[in-house]
């Protein structure tokens, strides 16, 4: 394959050669089959959580990790697949599936924020009604890859905002959006496994219950980033195989 070709592949929704022609290779079977986990698991640990909150008529806790189940699994994890979708850029085409795209990704930066900014909230209460009152922000496993995974999740809200209204073809900042969005996809979901180990997560599932929460939350993660993670990778080969490419002409004319 020749950089032209790999260049081409930068474009927000690559087909593989098979794919043009109709034919899928393993590869491709591969992925769909990873996808079809994706949507699975991300849509069932969100039912279960979102259920339970709703039980508890999101009271305290509870309205935290329902808005942060929402915004960072769901809404998050579905922006990656649909992202990576030929089929569905088949059927609604490029543009609607960018958009697609754009209000999954805000979607999750919005409702998840709403329910960081609950949390917080909450705790800020507590201490104006005890000042004695020990009060923790962001120093435990949950909270430090929350939000740091928030942070990044900002980061792909902006560049992505610029991509749709500024450029959508300068490289660097395609790739930026790309490493930005998956970080943080990656840090939100480590937090939401160390979120099953919290005082919340003992007192509304037993121990077995949580296992099965961090086991299908892991394969979730694995399922849902391996895609992205692939072309996160050809994108660094890339831009250091342009860079290397554009670098020879000034060479020679500096060794003239």
């Amino acid at each position: 394959m020749t950089i032209n070709d790999l260049q081409g592949c930068l474009s927000d929704v690559c087909e593989t050669a098979d794919q043009q022609n109709g034919s899928y290779s393993h590869a491709d079977y591969y992925f769909s089959f990873c996808n079809l986990i994706s949507h699975i698991l991300l849509f069932g640990i969100t039912v279960a959580v979102v259920y339970k909150c709703l039980l508890l008529k999101l009271a305290h806790t509870a309205g935290h990790a329902f808005y942060c189940t929402i915004g960072f699994v769901f809404f998050m994890g579905e922006a990656l697949l649909v992202r990576n979708s030929s089929s569905l850029e088949a059927w609604i085409g490029q543009t609607n599936l960018n958009r697609l795209h754009a209000v999954l990704g805000g979607l999750a930066f919005l409702v998840g924020v709403g329910g960081i900014a609950i949390k917080t909230w909450q705790k800020l209460e507590r201490k104006r009604e005890d000042p004695n009152a020990t009060v923790r922000h962001f120093r435990s496993n949950h909270g430090f890859f929350g939000i740091i995974g928030c942070a990044f999740l900002l980061g792909s809200v902006l560049s992505g905002l610029s991509l749709y209204f500024i450029s959508s073809s300068i490289v660097s900042l395609k790739f930026l959006h790309r490493f930005f969005g998956l970080i943080g996809f990656l840090a939100l979901m480590v937090s939401q496994m160390f979120g099953y180990n919290t005082g919340f997560g003992r007192r509304q599932w037993k121990a077995h219950h949580q296992n099965l929460f961090k086991f299908f939350t892991f394969i979730a993660t694995l399922t849902t980033s391996n895609y992205e993670l692939r072309r996160f990778l050809r994108d660094i080969y890339v831009l250091i195989s342009n860079s290397l490419f554009e670098a020879e002409p000034v060479q020679a004319r500096e060794e003239l």
